[in-house]
């Protein structure tokens, strides 16, 4: 799991300068004032009914954890780790905890609410855990991704500023990416030179080894067992406990010439 904040994080004077954020934060946190103005289509989703206001009072409740965590160059409800590269999605979890007042079912809910009506695009994958629970299941975890359309910027009337933020953030990503990449060749000539290093010193040493055996592949302090000849005397002064023959004679001649 990534790491996360200890305490709920706020929009800072820096996202609030940013055009899309500051006007998106105004409308949306005061959404009930706003409706029948901005997201309209959220008022008509039961068809002829009129959408509950809980609805609009979520949104209202949420509007500054989503604003936090908005991706803008993709829309997207997350961003990208500087240290290993990869994309890394905010749980609808924690920013119920974060939201005053917001439960996960509650936010839940929310969003689907938002898809069937085409203002944000939902892709729920579900990864199967080796952990099992008490019946012997394994645990399943959901990821959901949640990317805002270009719908609901249109419906919020802040298309025009969106797309213009956009095209500013995707230059801002290309670079960021780029220096990713750039980071990750570096790290990676670094290991290829560093295993590199260790293959020429491994061929030293056995080079060295070889040179101080005379060529015989062997290490000092060992030798290669030699094989009895056949030819060899043995030892006269030494007489076995078995023997017969010539041997026996030959033994006992020693003895008496000592």
């Amino acid at each position: 799991m990534p790491a996360q904040y200890a305490a709920p994080r706020h929009l800072s004077n820096q996202q609030l300068k940013n055009p899309l954020i500051r006007s998106a934060y105004e409308r949306l946190s005061n959404m009930v004032g706003y409706r029948g103005q901005y997201l309209r289509r959220l008022d008509t989703v039961h068809g002829d009914r009129r959408t509950r206001v809980e609805k609009f009072q979520v949104i209202e409740r949420v509007a500054e954890q989503l604003l936090v965590r908005l991706d803008l160059a993709t829309g997207i409800l997350g961003y990208i780790d500087p240290g290993s590269g990869r994309y890394v999605l905010n749980t609808q979890r924690k920013i119920a905890e974060d939201s005053e007042g917001v439960s996960s079912p509650v936010l839940c809910r929310l969003f689907k609410t938002l898809d069937e009506v085409g203002y944000v695009y939902r892709r729920i994958e579900r990864i199967r855990l080796d952990e099992k629970d008490e019946s012997g299941l394994n645990l399943v975890r959901t990821r959901v991704l949640i990317r805002f359309t270009k719908q609901f910027w249109n419906d919020l009337g802040l298309r025009y500023v969106f797309e213009r933020v956009q095209n500013a953030a995707k230059k801002r990503r290309d670079a960021q990416l780029r220096e990713i990449d750039q980071r990750r060749l570096t790290e990676f000539e670094r290991q290829s030179l560093a295993q590199h290093r260790r293959e020429v010193s491994r061929k030293r040493w056995h080079a060295k080894q070889a040179r101080e055996t005379g060529g015989t592949g062997e290490f000092p302090g060992t030798q290669a067992a030699v094989a009895p000849s056949c030819n060899a005397q043995p030892d006269r002064g030494f007489v076995p406990e078995r023997v017969t023959g010539n041997a026996a004679l030959n033994a006992i001649r020693a003895l008496r010439a000592k």
